[in-house]
């Protein structure tokens, strides 16, 4: 078994995880693969806690318990072809399972607070977390973000794993050699960054969610709450999966006590690598002005 860390969790994986660091300890996450051969598993009581369904491409998958990542892969999928949907869509289940508001987005720590980027594949949440650390803010998760809100009055953001996705352009436009940064998986055109250096191992307070948006001009304006609720319904992970009642009753809770508790913005920008350092300096002088 391979030993990895991740959303401060220990996971034990039969196959090797890209980007994790190594860690030592009792597994709250096991990853294993299973011949199409094996008797299956009995069911459990609660639909939440036991997801079965298809890995386009991969193979059969069962997530059950907030703990067990189950596998039967096709003939010919390759460990380094799961890889990346163990820390996507598997993780976020996992997440959801253990309770986590889990949101389609990149975050940054800025003065002891998170900042997030929400928004679709493509949007550039993972560009702009990368140019904040380029400009010494310390990434805290990239594409799955966690959220903890045990205590409603203060949601907690939990450090993922120092790992950026950039297409081969942002690796150019934020100072990085494409041609050294590894593929994120076979056949893609993104390449990971992984920094030693400016990733938030601890918890922080979430303070500010962006949605981001395209326009002709930069702005950053505030969303009426109908609006935000709307975007973040729309933006949690494993929504496809996790549809029966309670689930859903649980989400939209989880929610509307994070709008209660941060703040919300519509960040548009114009679209251009060349725009980085002006984005940056908004995010950073944003952060610094008073709520009212």
């Amino acid at each position: 078994m391979y030993c990895y860390s991740a959303y401060q969790l220990c996971l034990h994986s039969e196959i090797p995880l890209s980007g994790l660091p190594s860690a030592n300890g009792e597994p709250d996450v096991i990853v294993r693969l299973k011949d199409s051969k094996e008797h299956p598993a009995p069911d459990l009581s609660n639909p939440a806690q036991d997801i079965r369904g298809r890995l386009a491409g991969i193979g059969k998958c069962r997530i059950s318990d907030g703990k067990f990542i189950t596998i039967t892969p096709f003939e010919g999928v390759t460990h380094e072809m799961i890889d990346p949907n163990v820390l996507g869509g598997c993780m976020s289940v996992i997440l959801r399972q253990r309770g986590f508001l889990v949101l389609h987005a990149s975050s940054v720590a800025v003065q002891g607070n998170v900042v997030a980027f929400l928004g679709h594949s493509g949007w550039g949440k993972s560009t702009l977390a990368a140019a904040l650390h380029t400009h010494g803010h310390s990434v805290i998760t990239d594409d799955v973000l966690a959220i903890s809100l045990e205590d409603i009055e203060n949601p907690i953001v939990v450090p993922s794993f120092p790992q950026c996705k950039l297409t081969p352009q942002a690796a150019s436009a934020l100072g990085k050699d494409p041609a050294s940064l590894e593929f994120l998986y076979a056949h893609s055109s993104k390449r990971a960054y992984h920094f030693q250096t400016g990733f938030q191992q601890e918890q922080l307070p979430l303070q500010s969610i962006y949605l981001l948006s395209k326009g002709d001009s930069h702005s950053i304006i505030p969303l009426g709450f109908m609006d935000a609720f709307a975007y973040l319904v729309s933006h949690t992970r494993a929504m496809d999966v996790l549809r029966d009642n309670q689930s859903l009753k649980v989400h939209f809770q989880q929610c509307t006590q994070l709008l209660k508790q941060v703040s919300y913005y519509r960040f548009t920008r114009k679209p251009g690598l060349e725009e980085l350092p002006d984005l940056v300096r908004m995010v950073e002088e944003h952060v610094q002005e008073p709520s009212i």
